[in-house]
C-alpha cells in the first residue's frame, strides 16, 4: 500500500454558512492566512519531591482562529461583524449616471437658500464632474469657492493647502439663473444673491458605477451571528485539505486596512464554539489522488 502523505499547500477560500438560515453563504478568498489555534496548555500535576510531574492534565482549548482577507463577497460581512437587515444598502446595477446629494448648510444659513443663496447643485456632465465630498464657502455676498476631499478624478488641481479646486471665485447669478463649473451646475436663488462671507455648505457626488454597496458598521440594533465555516487549501497535485468548523462566532476589522500598492486587508478573529448537539467541533478532511 502506497504511503499517503497528508500535506496541504496554501489557502484557497473560506465559506461561511448561517446556522439559522442554512441557505445563506458567504465566501472569502483569503490571500493572507487562516491560522487555527486548537492546542491546549498542559498543566503539571506535581507533589512530593519528584523532579518530574506525576501527571499532566490538558486545559481548555483556546479555539481561536485568526484570518486575513483581501477578497470577499458581501454576505461574508454579515458573519464577521454585527448585522441587521438595514446594515447593507445595495444597488446591484450601480449608478449609470452617478448621483449627487442635496446641498446642506453646515456653518451659517445663507449658502443654501432658495431665494438669496444657491437653490440647488446638479450634475451636467458626469465625465468631468469630480466625485467626492464638496465644501462650498461663500467668498463674498455673490461668489463662492469650492473645496474637494480628494483629487482622484481627472481635472482636479488643488489651488491651496485648504484643498480649493477653483482658481478664481465662482459667481452665483441671481433670479434663478445658472452657472456651470467642471461638470456641475449651480442654480442661484430666485432673488438677489446675498450670502454671508465664510458661511459653508456641503454636498457629495458619486461617480458612475456598475455596483454600489454601502455598509453601516456597528449599528445599535445589529447582533453577532453564529455560523459554521469551511476552509479549503489550494488544489496542488490533486490534493486538497478541508477544515470544517461546526459552530463559531467572529469579530473583524470590517473597515479594512489600506496598504501601499497592495489589496486592502481585513483582519478577523474567530472563536470556535462547542456545537449545540455536543458533536466534534472541528473536522478535517484530506482528499488526494
Amino acid at each position: 500500500m502506497a504511503l499517503n502523505r497528508l500535506d496541504s499547500f496554501g489557502i484557497h477560500q473560506i465559506t461561511f454558512r448561517d446556522l439559522a438560515d442554512k441557505s445563506i453563504l458567504g465566501t472569502g478568498h483569503i490571500l493572507g492566512s487562516a491560522e487555527i489555534d486548537s492546542k491546549r496548555e498542559l498543566i503539571k500535576l506535581e507533589g512530593g519531591s519528584s523532579p518530574y510531574p506525576f501527571a499532566v492534565a490538558p486545559s481548555r482549548a483556546t479555539g481561536e482562529v485568526t484570518m486575513t482577507f483581501r477578497q470577499y463577497d458581501k454576505n461574508i460581512l454579515r458573519f464577521l461583524s454585527s448585522y441587521s437587515a438595514s446594515t447593507f444598502s445595495e444597488t446591484e446595477a450601480g449608478e449609470v449616471a452617478g448621483s449627487i446629494t442635496s446641498i446642506v448648510n453646515e456653518t451659517g444659513t445663507s449658502v443654501s437658500d432658495a431665494t438669496t443663496g444657491i437653490a440647488s447643485v446638479s450634475i451636467n456632465d458626469i465625465t468631468t464632474a469630480p466625485f467626492g465630498n464638496y465644501i462650498i464657502k461663500a467668498a463674498s455676498a455673490s461668489t463662492i469657492d469650492l473645496y474637494l476631499d480628494n483629487n482622484l478624478s481627472n481635472g482636479v488641481s488643488y489651488q491651496d493647502a485648504g484643498l480649493k479646486i477653483n482658481s478664481s471665485a465662482i459667481t452665483i447669478p441671481s433670479t434663478g439663473a445658472t452657472v456651470d463649473y467642471q461638470g456641475l451646475t449651480f442654480t442661484g436663488g430666485s432673488g438677489t444673491i446675498a450670502m454671508t462671507t465664510n458661511d459653508i455648505a456641503s454636498f457629495s457626488v458619486n461617480p458612475v458605477s456598475n455596483y454600489l454597496l454601502n455598509v453601516n458598521h456597528d449599528k445599535q440594533d445589529a447582533t453577532f451571528r453564529e455560523f459554521e465555516c469551511f476552509i479549503y487549501s489550494q488544489n496542488v497535485n490533486n490534493k486538497i485539505r478541508r477544515v470544517h468548523i461546526k459552530r463559531a462566532i467572529a469579530s473583524s476589522s470590517i473597515v479594512p486596512s489600506f496598504l501601499e500598492n497592495e489589496f486592502a486587508s481585513m483582519e478577523c478573529s474567530l472563536m470556535i464554539l462547542q456545537p449545540s448537539d455536543n458533536s466534534n467541533p472541528i473536522q478535517t478532511t484530506f482528499f488526494g489522488k
